[in-house]
């Protein structure tokens, strides 16, 4: 897909975010983080940990937890998200006590699981909805931590990475997995047959977990479902990145 595609799919999944499914979810944010990525600003965020952890809390914050209720209208550049991006930081730089601005930092960019919490609206969607963000937090740090080396990099690059999705059977390739890939991908829970959406998805290895956390698979359980799988998604590459 090329750089126009990208930015024309960006202003069509935007225009309908407040009726996206899931992997619509997952796919805004793929498409979204590589733009923003290359938002001017201010020097403070040259170190890429620190300009991801900007960009994450942005999405999560502005774009998927005010999709219904948001007052931005209709996208027609996705370059248009630059300056939303921008107004969000100075916003941020007004509201931190500045005695506060370097611990915040070091704890982004040490990935301290209980130093980082998550954004407020963020943990307000979750705690509305009966779930302990402190406990999914560390619920999904020890689940990656039970997942297979195959299973983590299909998630690090299929359903978690931050650009394009590469093809399943391609990250199978590289990673040597054979000919039961699919099926492996199948069971982790990132493949799934046409029409079956929610349902079965219980008995995977992520379904599973979400289960754990007290998430319903349901339709009006999307905005949730979306926050817990970028929840997990932030995990996944912070385990990579130790792994590194």
């Amino acid at each position: 897909m090329s750089g126009l595609d990208h930015n024309a799919r960006i202003v069509d999944l935007w225009n309908r975010r407040a009726t996206l499914t899931v992997p619509e979810w997952s796919e805004l944010y793929r498409l979204s983080v590589p733009l923003l990525m290359r938002t001017r600003l201010p020097d403070d965020y040259r170190d890429d940990a620190r300009r991801t952890a900007l960009v994450t809390d942005f999405f999560q914050d502005k774009i998927l937890l005010n999709a219904e209720t948001s007052q931005a209208g209709p996208l027609v550049n996705a370059h248009a998200l630059h300056g939303y991006l921008q107004h969000y930081e100075m916003d941020l730089r007004r509201k931190r006590p500045p005695e506060e601005s370097l611990d915040v930092l070091r704890e982004r960019d040490g990935y301290d699981v209980a130093a980082a919490p998550l954004p407020p609206a963020h943990t307000a969607l979750l705690s509305e909805a009966g779930i302990d963000p402190g406990h999914v937090m560390h619920s999904a740090d020890r689940f990656v931590a039970t997942l297979q080396p195959a299973e983590l990099g299909y998630l690090r690059h299929a359903s978690c990475n931050e650009g394009k999705a590469e093809p399943i059977s391609r990250i199978a390739e590289r990673l040597t997995i054979g000919a039961s890939y699919h099926l492996m991908a199948k069971r982790l829970g990132i493949t799934r047959s046409k029409g079956e959406t929610y349902r079965g998805y219980e008995k995977t290895k992520i379904g599973a977990w979400l289960l754990s956390t007290g998430a319903q698979l349901h339709p009006d359980w999307r905005e949730e479902l979306a926050t817990l799988l970028l929840v997990l998604c932030r995990q996944v590459r912070m385990h990579v990145m130790e792994a590194e």
